[in-house]
């Protein structure tokens, strides 16, 4: 049972999570007509959201980014760097990036439960999304101790699952089955945020996400007539 359930989360589960993140993303892009956005509720906010939505939005991508290097094959980045030397550079830039993305998450967390307006304005999924993207982060913030302390061998089988997985490897979850439990949940969660990722808030960071950062941050009102 343990088995099955490992090959099921490792092996299967990936293809699954990432089918549903397209078919759901191009269904989202053709009923919205190409026009996604986020329900915003900045023109309820003081000055600290924009503090806490630059540091979650800077901190997540930067984040996300390093996740997409676990996928490059040791063959390749060989030719730049040791897996040592990848795996100090990981260490550093997620956890610094990880605890920036934390910070903005804790303060757009607040601010939702704490500010009277912004609170009677958010719905359950504006909570949910920003609680499980929360969870994530902190298991995450937890996983770089392991990968500190573990060997480098243990790193390394992290980015060969990876490449397993995008391979289509019948094996991939059999590699990584006496990794750190702590590996696993993360990597559970994280792949059921891919799954309800089109259809959540998170879905507006697809649509041209530079911009975001170069905002006036005033909201821009057309009268009728």
């Amino acid at each position: 049972m343990e088995n099955y359930l490992n090959n099921f989360l490792f092996t299967y589960l990936p293809h699954i999570a990432f089918a549903v993140f397209w078919f759901g993303t191009i269904t989202v892009f053709i009923r919205a007509n190409k026009s996604i956005q986020a329900k915003s509720s900045q023109f309820l906010a003081d000055r600290k959201v924009k503090l806490g939505s630059n540091l979650f939005h800077i901190g997540i991508l930067a984040v996300l980014l390093g996740h997409f290097t676990l996928f490059i094959p040791e063959l390749w980045y060989h030719h730049f760097m040791t897996t040592e030397t990848k795996r100090m550079v990981a260490l550093i830039s997620g956890t610094f990036f990880g605890i920036m993305a934390t910070i903005g998450m804790l303060i757009l967390t607040f601010r939702r439960i704490g500010n009277k307006r912004v609170k009677t304005n958010s719905r359950f999924p504006d909570y949910f999304i920003i609680l499980l993207l929360l969870v994530e982060a902190i298991i995450g913030l937890s996983s770089i101790s392991v990968t500190a302390m573990s060997t480098i061998i243990d790193y390394a089988t992290l980015g060969q699952w990876a490449v397993k997985v995008i391979t289509f490897q019948p094996d991939a979850g059999a590699l990584i089955a006496g990794s750190s439990i702590v590996y696993k949940i993360h990597i559970v969660i994280g792949l059921f945020i891919i799954m309800i990722f089109p259809f959540t808030k998170l879905m507006h960071m697809l649509v041209y996400p530079l911009a975001y950062f170069f905002r006036s941050g005033y909201q821009l009102v057309r009268k009728n007539g």
